[in-house]
């Protein structure tokens, strides 16, 4: 079973959100459908990456990404029901505070910073701005802890590219781990947008495909570059 999983982990995971996204298609008859396929993503990379080999010598490492990817996955349960937004929201906020930890680990704030880390840092201000002006009035008292969110996952799109100042992390930053946060970011402004703005005043149909889709793609990003990393870096780099 082992070796199943390791080698056809991924491709179990696009397939169980390739049949969300059609479920997703086929209309509210299908709605079971989407929910278990939903639920089971992240159980899918949570097994790929605890039936990784290079785990032996990485502990402490181990831990930091289990716990972001089981965050995710309360946070998909949660946000089956709109009464638990809030709840869902905090679970994915422990993804994003355990994928900064990780990232540290790889490589720390305190090393030197790159160009494109302060170029990133501006736009990233600027965005959380301008999401800040656009749905400040329909958020109402949701706006802070929004913003809360909305910081952390910036956050963590920088330590992704800080990360890549390790020298072995370098192309794995580049390809998978900061395309997985920009995607990840742009799951959650539409998301956001959706229920803020559009839902309320101009509906448009099928608008989760593209917050799953994005989803979906970030998630597998920055599992595969959990994957990578392990197999090239050292064991005193890992722990």
């Amino acid at each position: 079973m082992k070796p199943i999983i390791q080698k056809w982990g991924i491709t179990f995971y696009i397939l169980l959100l390739t049949i969300h996204l059609y479920a997703q298609v086929l209309g509210n008859t299908f709605l079971t459908l989407q929910f278990i396929t939903k639920v089971l993503l992240l159980p899918s990379l949570i097994l790929f990456m605890l039936l990784q080999d290079d785990w032996n010598a990485t502990p402490k490492a181990k831990w930091f990404i289990i716990i972001a990817l089981f965050g995710s996955f309360m946070g998909d349960v949660l946000l089956t029901s709109e009464k638990y937004f809030i709840a869902g929201m905090l679970a994915f906020m422990t993804t994003h505070v355990f994928n900064i930890l990780y990232f540290n680990k790889v490589n720390g704030i305190g090393q030197a910073k790159s160009k494109k880390f302060i170029g990133v840092f501006i736009l990233l201000a600027f965005f959380c701005v301008f999401i800040f002006m656009e749905l400040k009035g329909a958020m109402g008292v949701l706006i802070y802890p929004i913003l809360v969110y909305m910081i952390l996952i910036c956050c963590s799109a920088l330590m992704a590219i800080q990360a890549g100042g390790n020298t072995k992390a370098a192309i794995i930053s580049k390809l998978f781990w900061f395309p997985g946060m920009l995607f990840f970011i742009t799951s959650d402004t539409v998301l956001a947008f959706n229920k803020f703005n559009w839902a309320l005043h101009t509906p448009i149909k099928n608008i989760g495909l593209v917050t799953m889709l994005t989803y979906g793609i970030a998630q597998l990003l920055l599992v595969k570059g959990f994957q990578l990393y392990l197999k090239v870096a050292s064991p005193r780099e890992k722990n």
